[in-house]
C-alpha cells in the first residue's frame, strides 16, 4: 500500500493532461464530479461547488460519539437538532443516525463496525482505522471530489501543512479522506514557571538544564510552596512521561522539556545519522536525559511523587509546584490556581535549551482524524459539502447554539495551521499601536473576539503583563492569557531562530505494532520510571534496549523504515 505526495500526484497528472487535473491521457478515466448525475449540489447559478444545495433530498447516514457530560439543550435531540436542521435547510441533506455511543464506548463500537464492514455513509476515523479501511478496500476514492467540493478555505488550511495533511490521507496516489488540520501550537510543551517566586528570590528565568536545576532547588530549599514544595512537577499517575507518536499532543505536566534539552525524543520515530528510522526511546541521548532526571529526583527537585501522584493539576493549582511542562493552552487553567493564590504568576517560556542554545520541541502530527466515505455511497461529495459549510459558518454556530459541535455530521476540525502565531502577532500589533495585519475573520474566527477580550482584560499601555495587571473576570480570560503568556514564547523563539521542530516519522501503528506494541510500551514505561526514581540503575537502560529490539522492536523498526520509502 504505497503512499505518495498528493502534490506529486497532481503534478504528474498535470503533465498527462491539459486543463483540470486528472490522471490518464484523456478524461475518460476521470469521475465527472461537476456534471454527472441528476442530483448534485449546485449554487444559485446552477454550478456545482462546496456551497451547493441538492435539488432533491439526499440522505446521509452517520454515527455519533456522544459526550454524556454535555447536556443537550431543551428542545434538541441527537437526531433532531440545530445542526440537522441546518444541513437540511442549506444543503437539502437528511441526516440519519445509524448508531451513537458514549466517547468511552465509541472506539470499540466503531472497530466492530469496521470489522464487520457495516458502515454508515460518512464517518470520522483515526489514522490507524483509516489504514485498515483502505487496506480492506472499504472506502470511496475522493480524489476528484476534493477539487470541486472542498472550499478554498479548507484547501488553504490543508496546503499550509506543506503537503503533510494530504499525504496522511493519500494511498497509492488516491485521496481516501478529508484530513483534519490542527494548529501547529498544539504540539509544543512549554516551560511554565512561577514568575512571582523568581522575583521574590531575585532569580532569572532558567534557559539551560543547569539553570533549571538551580531555580528548582531554590524553590524547594526556600519552601516557596510550603514544606512539600515541588521544584519540577511530574504527570498524574498513569499519564504519559512524554508525548509519543500515537498521542503526540495535549499531554499535561510531562517531562518532554528535560528530554528535549538532551536532543532526546522518546516515543517518537526519528531519522538517525545514517538516514534510517530509529525509535527515540532507544537512543543514547535518551539514556543521558534519564540520568539527568534520576539526579533531579535524588536531589529532591523533581516531583517526589512521580509515578504515584493522583492529581498533578491539583498540586500546581494548590500552590505547591514552581515549574511544569505543558501546552500553551495551560493558560486556560491558570484561573483555577488563582482562586487559591491570587499572586500565582504562571508564565510560559521556550526551554530549557540544549547545549547549542537551540530549542528542540516535539511536534505533533498535523491532524489525526479523517472524514471518510464508505465505498459505494452515491454521494461522496457530501463529505466535503458538509465540512465546507461547517468551516464557513462555525463561528455563527458558536453564537447561536449551545449544542456540542460533535453532533455536526461528518465533522473534522480544520483550523489555520498558524492560528496561534498569527493571533499573537495581531494582538501584539494592537497593543503596540501598530496596524493589525489583514486577516480573514472566517478563517481566524476567534480573533475579532480576542480583540474584544483584550480591551476587557488589560489596559493600555500594556507595559506590565504580570498577573496582577489582568482583569480575570471576562469569560475568555483563559484564551487571551494562553495566547499572550502561553504561546508568545514560541513566537519569540521563532523570531530568534532557535526553534528546531522535531516530527515523528509516523503517527500511527504498523502491522506488527498492533500485535506487540502494548507489551513493548508497558516495558518502556516501567523501566523508565524505575530509572528515574532510582529503583533501577541507569545501566538497565541498555538491557531494556536489547530486550526491546529482540521482542519485536527490530521488526517494527524495519516496518517504519519501509514507510519512509513510500
Amino acid at each position: 500500500m504505497k503512499r505518495k505526495s498528493y502534490l506529486a500526484v497532481l503534478l504528474a497528472c498535470a503533465m498527462a493532461v491539459t486543463g483540470l487535473a486528472g490522471c490518464g491521457g484523456n478524461d475518460s478515466g476521470k469521475k465527472d464530479t461537476s456534471a454527472a448525475g441528476d442530483n448534485l449540489p449546485v449554487d444559485e447559478e446552477g454550478n456545482p461547488g462546496p456551497f451547493g444545495k441538492y435539488k432533491e433530498p439526499v440522505t446521509v447516514e452517520i454515527v455519533q460519539s456522544i459526550n454524556p457530560t454535555l447536556p443537550i439543550p431543551e428542545g434538541e435531540s441527537a437526531t433532531d437538532n440545530y445542526y440537522t436542521r441546518y444541513v437540511k435547510e442549506n444543503m437539502n441533506i437528511d441526516t440519519k443516525v445509524k448508531w451513537s455511543a458514549s466517547n468511552a464506548d465509541y472506539t470499540q463500537k466503531l472497530n466492530l463496525a469496521i470489522a464487520s464492514n457495516d458502515l454508515p455513509d460518512i464517518l470520522v476515523v483515526n489514522e490507524q482505522e483509516l489504514r485498515k479501511m483502505v487496506k480492506s478496500d472499504m472506502l470511496e476514492d475522493l480524489t476528484d471530489y476534493y477539487d470541486t467540493y472542498a472550499s478554498d478555505i479548507i484547501k488553504d488550511n490543508i496546503n499550509a501543512t506543506d503537503g503533510k495533511a494530504l499525504e496522511a490521507a493519500t494511498f497509492d496516489g488516491k485521496l481516501y479522506a478529508l484530513p483534519n488540520v490542527q494548529a501547529e501550537a498544539d504540539g509544543y510543551n512549554n516551560m511554565w514557571i512561577r514568575m512571582d517566586w523568581l522575583e521574590k528570590l531575585n532569580l532569572e528565568v532558567p534557559t539551560t538544564i543547569e539553570e533549571l536545576e538551580t531555580v528548582a532547588k531554590a524553590f524547594v530549599d526556600n519552601q516557596m510552596g510550603g514544606e512539600d514544595t515541588i521544584g519540577i512537577l511530574g504527570p498524574t499517575v498513569n499519564n504519559r512521561l512524554y508525548n509519543d507518536f500515537i498521542s503526540s499532543t495535549n499531554n499535561m505536566n510531562n517531562l518532554d522539556g528535560i528530554f528535549q534539552a538532551y536532543k532526546s525524543w522518546p516515543g517518537f520515530w526519528i531519522e538517525g545519522e545514517d538516514g534510517k528510522a530509529v525509535y527515540g526511546s532507544t537512543t543514547q541521548e535518551t539514556k543521558a536525559a534519564l540520568g539527568e532526571l534520576q539526579k533531579m529526583y535524588q536531589d529532591g527537585i523533581l516531583d517526589q511523587e512521580i509515578g504515584v501522584r493522583k492529581d498533578a493539576d491539583e498540586a500546581w493549582k494548590g500552590g505547591k509546584a514552581g515549574i511544569l511542562f505543558s501546552p500553551w493552552w495551560n493558560g486556560y487553567n491558570v484561573k483555577d490556581g488563582l482562586a487559591n493564590d491570587p499572586e500565582a504568576d504562571w508564565q510560559a517560556f521556550a526551554g530549557p535549551l540544549a547545549e547549542d542554545g537551540q530549542w528542540y520541541p516535539k511536534q505533533g502530527g498535523v491532524g489525526g482524524s479523517f472524514c471518510v466515505v464508505r465505498k459505494g455511497y452515491e454521494h461522496p461529495e457530501a463529505a466535503f459539502v458538509l465540512n465546507s459549510f461547517l468551516r464557513r459558518d462555525e463561528g455563527k454556530f458558536a453564537a447561536e447554539t449551545k449544542l456540542d459541535a460533535g453532533y455536526y455530521p461528518g465533522r473534522v476540525v480544520i483550523t489555520p495551521y498558524d492560528e496561534c502565531s498569527f493571533s499573537v502577532e495581531a494582538l501584539r500589533a494592537k497593543m503596540d499601536g501598530e496596524e493589525v495585519p489583514e486577516y480573514d475573520p472566517i478563517n481566524y474566527k476567534l480573533l475579532d473576539h480576542d480583540f474584544e477580550t483584550l480591551e476587557q482584560c488589560l489596559q493600555p499601555p500594556y507595559d506590565d503583563l504580570r498577573i496582577g495587571s489582568w482583569d480575570q473576570t471576562p469569560t475568555d480570560f483563559g484564551r487571551l492569557y494562553s495566547l499572550l503568556k502561553g504561546y508568545e514564547c514560541v513566537v519569540d523563539a521563532k523570531e530568534e531562530g532557535i526553534v528546531n521542530q522535531t516530527y515523528s516519522l509516523i503517527y500511527s501503528q504498523t502491522e506488527t505494532m498492533e500485535k506487540k506494541w502494548a507489551n513493548l510500551k508497558k516495558k518502556e514505561d516501567e523501566v523508565f520510571l524505575k530509572i528515574i526514581i532510582g529503583e533501577a540503575s541507569l545501566d538497565d537502560f541498555d538491557t531494556f534496549v536489547k530486550e526491546w529490539k529482540a521482542e519485536g522492536g527490530d521488526e517494527i523498526t524495519a516496518e517504519v523504515q519501509e514507510t519512509m520509502k513510500k
